[in-house]
């Protein structure tokens, strides 16, 4: 069963991250990077304000769900969700009237909110209980909505506004599987004593997802304002692009392996829940690793293929800081993260969010105005291990999230190695060949595949065994 969830939720995430990329490719050709710019700053606006309002029901939910009172909570989530949106539409009014955004920016971002939260909400719910069918279905069609929505509105009207529209339809109409498969439930009846129980749970997450929504925006707002948003587009392009790489996937592997190692905890405590959990520590340093070793080889192709002419030079002086910070998150939001969901409070969430915020806004103001982009880059970089070391020391009840920490140093060890051939490669010929780059790409995939042999990564080896012997 691990084995076919995970491959079900990576599956998915990987087409829809290949989809995504050509969105970003198609997009920074069709929009200048100033038009771009201002689509990622409205953009980065509307995930401050879902994650203050509409981020903690859904994982209070996860935290708290117990089967036998599934329909009471779900029903009470919902509400909660609604009551949330009411919420950001004043948060939204707000900015509008005090002149922060737009009245047009402003209706926008209450959209792309309101699709946000029906996408994940529906989203976590069904993943919740392990419907991995319905959540595939959705990622993928949310991802091929969005490019052909995008690629509408960018040649009929080209403005920003209207492509962070289009992105809110795209969340609402792709949430339609997930909600036909908790269809049943949907009635259910909300409960005082189960908000009260996820608000008890939450409050922390509150203020962490608020937190944490600015820390993960704060350098895009400074960059818009102090810069200018051309730089923006560069920056935001690139750093999107990792972020489906790199997160994409560590996402996949909390949707699948957290979920089940949730479930057996509830049966047998942390014991049981250990070897799924050691396992996701090995997929995600495979992911790390590899994935690190080939944007650091590849970097230049990588830009040259996806951004266009206008983005290319600016993406390429942020690329390695950006590749660590992509890695950092996803260690931090979809492996260490997942903490929470094993301890009694959510406390520990908070504290690296506030950690988060104030390390990437301190040195975004002080990195920003002399360094530009590369500033924003080392800015996030420190942020995102700074939060990540909350997570990994900070916990004082006992739980941690077990890490096989010589099988995590036998796979970095090796991803190095490979990229020492891959640079020895490239050392040795007079430029980069077709012929060369396939036998860097061979290096790196052998250097996967002996990984993913020796540590059996989602059971693939032991099947492959099993077969032979059949």
């Amino acid at each position: 069963m691990i084995a076919r969830h995970t491959l079900t939720y990576v599956g998915s995430r990987g087409v829809a991250a290949a989809l995504n990329m050509a969105s970003l490719a198609v997009f920074t050709r069709l929009a200048p990077a100033e038009a771009y710019g201002g689509y990622l700053l409205i953009l980065s606006w509307a995930l401050v304000l879902y994650g203050a309002t509409c981020q903690w029901p859904k994982f209070s939910f996860f935290a708290l769900y117990e089967e036998a009172r599934a329909a009471d909570q779900i029903g009470t989530v919902i509400r909660l969700l609604a009551a949330m949106i009411g919420l950001a539409g004043l948060a939204a009014a707000l900015g509008a009237w005090l002149g922060i955004v737009a009245p047009p920016a402003a209706g926008a971002i209450l959209a792309a909110v309101i699709g946000m939260m029906v996408f994940e909400g529906a989203c976590e719910i069904a993943r919740t209980r392990l419907e991995a069918g319905a959540v595939a279905m959705a990622i993928v069609l949310r991802a091929v909505l969005v490019l052909g929505l995008g690629i509408g509105v960018l040649l009929w009207t080209g403005r920003a506004v209207d492509l962070l529209l289009a992105t809110a339809l795209a969340n609402i109409l792709a949430a339609l599987p997930p909600l036909r498969a908790i269809g049943v439930l949907l009635c259910g009846r909300g409960s005082w004593t189960e908000a009260r129980r996820l608000l008890t749970y939450g409050w922390p997450l509150i203020l962490s997802f608020a937190a944490a929504a600015l820390a993960q925006t704060i350098d895009r707002l400074i960059i818009g304002q102090s810069v200018g948003v051309a730089e923006l587009g560069a920056y935001g392009a690139f750093s999107d692009f990792l972020r489906q790489s790199f997160v994409v996937f560590g996402d996949s592997i909390a949707l699948a392996l957290v979920s089940i190692a949730k479930r057996e905890a509830r049966v047998g405590g942390m014991e049981a829940a250990r070897p799924v959990l050691e396992g996701a520590a090995r997929l995600l340093a495979v992911i790390a690793a590899f994935g690190g070793v080939f944007f650091l080889a590849f970097d230049d192709l990588v830009v040259t293929v996806l951004l266009g002419p206008d983005y290319r030079t600016a993406a390429l002086t942020v690329a390695p800081m950006l590749i660590a910070a992509s890695i950092f998150l996803m260690l931090r939001s979809y492996y260490f993260g997942q903490i929470i969901y094993f301890s009694a409070s959510s406390r520990l969430d908070a504290v690296a969010s506030l950690t988060l915020l104030v390390a990437i806004a301190g040195l975004s103001a002080i990195l920003i105005p002399p360094y530009g982009i590369a500033g924003a880059a080392a800015a996030v970089v420190l942020g995102q291990a700074l939060a990540c070391l909350v997570f990994m020391i900070g916990d004082q009840t006992g739980i941690r999230m077990p890490v096989p920490w010589r099988d995590v140093a036998e796979i970095g060890a090796t991803a190095l190695g490979c990229w020492i051939v891959v640079i020895a490669i490239e050392a040795s010929t007079a430029g980069r060949t077709a012929p060369t780059v396939i036998l860097e790409l061979v290096v790196l995939l052998c250097g996967i595949g002996a990984m993913a042999w020796r540590f059996d990564i989602l059971g693939v080896a032991s099947m492959v065994r099993r077969r032979r012997i059949a």
